[in-house]
């Protein structure tokens, strides 16, 4: 899934997994245990933004690997777009 964002000034594409989570059930239908389920998360998987190269050409980069960032803050803002 994409998500676009302007951050530090930079125009981001930002490539990520979102897992919805799973509910809690209290017992399964043949009488078993049931599951403490768990919440929603999403998993960035690359940070996309424009940068010139040493010729002055655009060129589309991954800067995750080097993006000196809160990444735990990206993720909730994309959780809280699945909300509203």
């Amino acid at each position: 899934m994409e998500y676009s964002n302007t951050i530090d000034g930079l125009d981001l594409e930002i490539d990520y997994l979102y897992d919805p989570g799973e509910p809690m059930v209290w017992t399964e239908p043949n009488g078993d245990p049931g599951t403490p389920g768990y919440g929603p998360s999403i998993e960035i998987l690359a940070v996309y933004t424009i940068l010139k190269d040493k010729n002055n050409n655009e060129v589309t980069v991954d800067i995750l690997p080097i993006w000196d960032y809160d990444l735990d803050t990206l993720e909730e803002e994309i959780l809280e777009s699945y909300e509203s």
